[in-house]
């Protein structure tokens, strides 16, 4: 009866897969990442391999004509390749900062002439900005109002300035005086000196069958400061 046990007990220890209680023996698992690195390495090492196949035997041939050449040839060589190395050292790292170097400093008087042309508009526009600002105890004479007629295209032909009858401010009479030249004027005129417009009497000019000319006036502005009488 004893021996039918011992048996059966020793077929449960020689045997793991028949006892529940064994641990099955872990077998190590590959990711994704892992098998791709794999692949990555092992074409790198292809295509190392491959390479040197393919410049190996061209370096062993030039070593061996070098090897060949004589003491003298050795050394116009040695230089030739130092000469290529300089040049190529040259073209690539220094040349490109030469030539910068060289734009820079061509277009720098350009540089500064602008620099220059900018400071001085600022300078126009803070002064016409302080002179707009300040309030204005007289009336510009008449050669400052006739220079700035002159150069907003009015010359003296197509007008004269003289005093209206009040005695007040300035009357300015025209000619046949292109429109497109007075009103802006005479807004600049309200910017510049603080005038006022306090009458105006304009027509159309006519040649002297009595057609009317496009674009140009004739009659009478009245020019004075906001803070005469009368003024608008």
């Amino acid at each position: 009866m004893t021996a039918p046990i011992e048996s059966r007990q020793t077929t449960l220890q020689t045997n793991p897969q028949a006892n529940p209680h064994t641990n099955p023996r872990t077998t190590p698992q590959t990711t994704p990442q892992t098998n791709l690195q794999t692949r990555l390495q092992a074409g790198w090492q292809a295509a190392s391999a491959r390479l040197r196949k393919a410049v190996d035997p061209t370096l062993a041939r030039a070593r061996q004509r070098f090897q060949a050449l004589a003491p003298r040839e050795r050394r116009l060589v040695t230089g030739a390749g130092a000469l290529l190395g300089v040049a190529v050292v040259f073209v690539t790292l220094i040349e490109p900062p030469l030539n910068t170097m060289r734009k820079l400093q061509a277009e720098l008087p350009l540089l500064r002439g602008q620099a220059a042309a900018v400071a001085d508009l600022t300078a126009q526009a803070r002064a016409l900005r302080q002179r707009s600002a300040a309030p204005v105890a007289s009336l510009p004479t008449q050669a400052e109002v006739g220079a700035s007629l002159e150069r907003a295209g009015l010359p003296a032909a197509m007008r004269t300035l003289g005093t209206p009858e009040s005695g007040k401010g300035l009357q300015l009479t025209l000619n046949q005086a292109p429109s497109s030249a007075l009103l802006p004027w005479l807004d600049g005129a309200g910017q510049d000196w603080g005038l006022s417009t306090q009458q105006v009497e304009l027509t159309r000019a006519t040649n002297p069958n009595g057609r009317p000319l496009p674009g140009l006036v004739n009659g009478h502005v009245t020019l004075t400061l906001p803070d005469q009488p009368g003024a608008r």
